[in-house]
């Protein structure tokens, strides 16, 4: 008999029998999917990004089989029919449904990242990126996870779990969860691929920064110069005993030696601070 659940509280009500030697609030706060197969019964879980199953439990005793997962999207269809009426049938098709969901689930999650991927592609952020990536990774590890479920499933002999009852299914659905695990991996490395790129940015930015700070910083300088310069022959010039022994009579030189040095400290500023704009 299957049984569907919506919620942990008929969850815990429906495996009241066993609250003794399973603690289900500490299944549920588990990360990455498992299995654990007893004498008595066989739990498997699996993570989900859908918001109202974000833990997908499937627990089978000899009598019942109890799925928390939404009912609406596992359909058991024709060809299945039969399969449910054969020993272990029902367990086998519930378990190997319920996977098949999540897979499902998993490659939805893939689609999103990938989308997001192709977004910072044209509009590097990298803090956007890194997170990005340990969604991208978190998704894999969980990728990784149901396949090894797979495995265990065919290969350990669990007794609730009959493979050949539906191998040709069940080989073609381990298929794709490996090619959904190789698009993930490949795309780990495309994740390292765009911080590369963000960093290259980052530090083609700040040598533009870099290049127009010089130019200000030169542009200071100048302008400094061109105050210092005919300050300073203004100040030699203005020195009484020298301007009295000199230049009481050449006043009008005086003037013009002050303005020619200013002017010529400005066009020889500006001459080379173009040069240095044209050059950067």
């Amino acid at each position: 008999m299957i049984i569907f659940v919506k919620n942990i509280e008929e969850l815990k009500k429906e495996m009241a029998e066993f609250n003794g030697s399973l603690d289900i609030d500490s299944l549920l706060k588990l990360d990455l999917p498992f299995i654990q197969s007893q004498e008595e019964f066989t739990i498997i879980s699996l993570q989900s990004y859908n918001k109202d199953f974000p833990t997908n439990l499937i627990f089978v005793t000899k009598n019942k089989i109890i799925v928390l997962a939404p009912e609406e999207k596992i359909k058991f269809e024709k060809k299945f029919q039969k399969i449910l009426k054969r020993k272990f049938g029902e367990s086998t098709v519930s378990i190997f449904l319920v996977l098949k969901l999540i897979i499902k689930n998993y490659s939805q999650e893939f689609l999103r990242i990938r989308e997001v991927m192709n977004h910072l592609d044209l509009n590097l952020v990298l803090d956007s990126i890194e997170d990005t990536g340990r969604e991208l990774r978190k998704l894999t590890d969980r990728i990784e996870g149901i396949i090894q479920i797979i495995i265990e499933l065919k290969e350990d002999e669990i007794t609730c779990f009959n493979p050949t009852l539906i191998l040709f299914d069940y080989d073609l659905l381990n298929a794709e969860s490996r090619s959904w695990l190789e698009r993930c991996r490949s795309h780990v490395y495309r994740i390292s691929s765009l911080r590369t790129k963000s960093e290259m940015r980052s530090n083609r930015e700040l040598n533009d920064t870099m290049k127009k700070l010089t130019v200000i910083m030169t542009f200071l300088t100048i302008v400094s110069i061109v105050v210092n310069v005919p300050g300073t022959v203004g100040a030699i010039f203005g020195i009484p005993a020298l301007s009295d022994a000199y230049f009481n009579s050449h006043t009008n030189f005086l003037l013009i030696s002050l303005i020619l040095t200013t002017v010529l400290s400005i066009l020889l500023g500006y001459f080379y601070w173009r040069y240095l704009g044209l050059k950067s």
